[in-house]
């Protein structure tokens, strides 16, 4: 992958489908009302005392005599802050890197949100050696620095205890989560993640492997790795085993994708390889 790849997601755009707390200045709408561009209501003289903005107009014709002052939106930044699961299977595959792809999508949201004149956070959490962290920035060559520190990484954690406390940490103002993760998880662990994330706006990115979803069905010995153990176990493969494992692959699949469903979330799924395209129509359809 080179420098050129993270160009591609220049052209991501964040939306919002949420009005944003906020004082600074930005691209989103922000519940702040003042010398903003967009009109938002009208209000009280006596309330909000500001006669560079007298409202002529409603106060000629209110029956009381009151005066009254038109008010505007201000705008407010954000901070996309990148929640990326690093356990032990996102070191495993078959069909593609999942790590490089992390690396990938973690750089090139890093880059879009640069481009779109924010801030971007990482936070890696389950890496061998602790926390990795990165603190909102806005700096030249922010996608390539936090891909590097993701392709840097020794993936290496379990469960979610961990990446459920970081995420209960994040700010709850102006900012946007991109949770990217293979969701080698139990229904209940990936409830009590998102839990952990609410009311933030969640973008899931959900990195899949094809190959370890559907496995040969050739008759033979098979060494498997654990995705979460990292432990190497021999199985007899068949047709049948094949067939069970896919079976029992998809409808767990299903029961994360209902998960999802009830927290009003619907996964940017990604298979072996990034589609530019793809990935940017199913951000802007995300429910956030």
């Amino acid at each position: 992958m080179d420098r050129a790849e993270l160009h591609l997601f220049d052209a991501l755009a964040w939306r919002l489908g949420r009005i944003q707390p906020g004082l600074r200045e930005g691209r989103y709408r922000g519940r702040m009302r003042g010398s903003g561009e967009a009109f938002a209501d009208v209000a009280d003289f006596l309330a909000h005392p500001d006669p560079r903005r007298l409202d002529l107009r409603r106060s000629l014709v209110d029956p009381f005599g009151g005066f009254f002052v038109r008010r505007f939106e201000r705008q407010t930044d954000l901070v996309l802050h990148i929640l990326l699961d690093a356990s032990a299977s996102l070191g495993v595959g078959a069909s593609s890197d999942r790590q490089g792809l992390a690396a990938l999508v973690s750089g090139g949201l890093a880059q879009a949100a640069r481009r779109g004149g924010d801030k971007a956070a990482l936070h890696v959490v389950g890496a061998s050696g602790g926390l990795v962290h990165a603190p909102p920035s806005r700096q030249a060559g922010l996608g390539d620095d936090i891909r590097a520190m993701v392709l840097g990484c020794v993936p290496a954690g379990q469960g979610v205890e961990e990446l459920a406390r970081v995420a209960s940490g994040l700010p709850l103002r102006r900012n946007l989560v991109a949770l990217v993760s293979d969701f080698d998880l139990a229904p209940v662990e990936l409830d009590r993640l998102l839990a952990a994330l609410a009311p933030r706006p969640v973008v899931p990115v959900w990195l899949r492997d094809s190959g370890l979803e559907t496995p040969s069905g050739r008759l033979g010995l098979s060494e498997i790795r654990d995705p979460e153990t990292g432990r190497r176990r021999t199985v007899l493969t068949s047709p049948g085993w094949a067939a069970r494992h896919i079976e029992e692959g998809e409808n767990h699949r299903g029961k994360l994708r209902r998960v999802f469903a009830t927290h009003g979330l619907r996964a940017v799924e990604i298979r072996d390889s990034i589609d530019i395209d793809h990935l940017i129509a199913a951000l802007g359809e995300a429910p956030l």
